[in-house]
């Protein structure tokens, strides 16, 4: 009887001895509420690699009277790209749409500070068009700012 006795204790001992080794340590790290809303506030920017500093981009130009190129650009509720440049025949949407849009975005970095003259000449200059009948621009940027240019000659 002591044998058994003495078995169950090593055995109880055993199991929580194993038990506590398993145990992987807590995870002491928390999201602050207040530090991830404030971030979430600010908006993100392209020198801060959090976006593009605008939640929508809506661009239309065209040349002769015929709609050259398309752009649509919104990530207000959930992101949405169209892109379609009919000079070239391209016409994509979605995560493509969004490839050609990224490198587009970096190469004009607009701000809300961006004069009008010089993003229409940046859009103008890496869509390589010189002379346009329509150029329509809408910006409306994460702090609440807009860019909008209506052109037509």
């Amino acid at each position: 009887m002591r044998k058994w006795s003495f078995l169950s204790l090593i055995l109880v001992i055993s199991v929580l001895v194993m038990g506590a080794c398993g145990k992987k340590p807590a995870d002491d790290t928390q999201n602050d509420p207040a530090l991830t809303t404030e971030l979430e506030n600010e908006g993100g920017s392209i020198e801060s690699g959090d976006g593009f500093g605008f939640t929508i981009f809506d661009l239309e130009i065209d040349i002769n009277g015929e709609d050259a190129i398309d752009v649509s650009y919104d990530v207000t509720e959930q992101a949405d790209a169209d892109y379609t440049n009919r000079l070239n025949e391209i016409d994509v949407e979605g995560a493509k749409a969004m490839d050609v849009l990224d490198i587009l975005f970096k190469e004009i970095r607009l701000t809300k500070d961006t004069p009008e003259d010089q993003a229409m000449n940046e859009i103008l200059k890496f869509f390589e068009i010189d002379d346009y009948s329509k150029f329509e621009l809408n910006v409306h940027f994460d702090e609440g700012t807009e860019l909008r240019i209506h052109q037509t000659k």
